[in-house]
């Protein structure tokens, strides 16, 4: 019999003072209560219970042994419980320009109702090995992910291309994907980056991978913005990370009429067994209140015309 078990029977039989009681209160026959006391007694070498037809005792051994039987078993149980209850560590990875802006606040929320649970943010745009860097949960924005990961999908975020004024009115605003390989293309790359760029036909729907003349690599979505910024060329970035930009005027949709195919927002993590109670309430708190910041609704586009006026429109320049 497993010895943790042999020490609980050998507890309740100790603070009940009978065997039969003992029995109806674990629901076990009186032979399999008797046979797990005399097993226990039998690995320890000692005996523990002095028995008689009237009454029953504990030797000096079995009152040494039940104190630290009962010591065992709460810790055992205090250790049972560290699962099931809504504190410790959660070691979180995410893109770190979504992270920064985005995810804090949501973050803090979670933290203001669960004050005894510890968050372990890893803002990076690499997509860290789960196991090798102890990460519980990953928040992934991708087209697809490995195999072996186990995710929730919870929304979308909305890309597309974008450039400064400054840029476009030197080298012209692209009416056509095919366009593109006489413009400078800032592209996201790195170790097993899909550094391809999508577009959907206005009319069709059929999906368009242009060739690209890339001028520019960057492994950091941030730092493709700021180039973009600077008037280095055009970007595919995303809506959640340009809003801002583009209602100043300072980043300007490229072909707003041929959207981007959207990329799936995820919950990632190694496995769902023996997952927490704290990291479920985490993905369950996420899941619900991240979606609104993926920049899913049309950009408000306050930017000069190529000419140097002024205008303002609505534009759902990427799906």
């Amino acid at each position: 019999m497993d010895r943790l078990r042999a020490l609980e029977i050998f507890k309740t039989v100790a603070v009940k003072g009978s065997f039969v009681k003992a029995a109806e209160l674990l629901n076990l026959s009186n032979p399999v209560v008797t046979r797990a006391v005399q097993e226990l007694e039998a690995m320890l070498g000692v005996r523990l219970l002095q028995r008689s037809t009237r009454r029953m005792s504990l030797t000096p051994e079995g009152s040494a042994v039940l104190e630290r039987a009962k010591s065992l078993l709460d810790a055992f149980d205090e250790l049972a419980s560290i699962g099931s209850t809504s504190e410790g560590e959660i070691r979180l990875t995410a893109p770190a320009s979504f992270g920064a802006a985005r995810l804090i606040p949501v973050l803090a929320k979670f933290r203001a109702t669960h004050p005894k649970v510890r968050v372990d943010l890893v803002l990076t745009d690499e997509r860290l090995d789960l196991v090798e860097h102890g990460i519980d949960l990953a928040l992934r924005i991708a087209r697809t992910l490995p195999d072996s990961l186990i995710a929730r999908r919870i929304g979308e975020a909305r890309i597309g291309a974008f450039s400064a004024p400054e840029y476009l009115r030197a080298r012209g605003m692209p009416r056509h994907p095919d366009e593109l390989e006489a413009h400078d293309c800032l592209v996201y790359g790195g170790p097993g980056r899909d550094s391809t760029w999508r577009f959907h036909h206005p009319v069709t729907q059929a999906l368009v991978e242009p060739a690209l003349r890339a001028s520019f690599f960057a492994n950091s979505t941030e730092a493709l913005l700021g180039a973009a910024l600077h008037g280095a060329g055009l970007a595919m970035l995303p809506h959640f990370l340009v809003e801002s930009a583009v209602a100043q005027g300072r980043l300007v949709p490229v072909l707003a009429q041929w959207p981007s195919p959207a990329l799936d927002v995820y919950l990632a993590y190694g496995s769902a067994r023996n997952q927490p109670q704290r990291v479920r309430q985490l993905i369950d708190h996420l899941a619900a209140a991240l979606p609104p910041h993926f920049g899913a609704g049309p950009l408000r586009n306050v930017a000069p015309d190529l000419d140097g006026r002024t205008r303002a429109a609505d534009q759902c320049s990427a799906a």
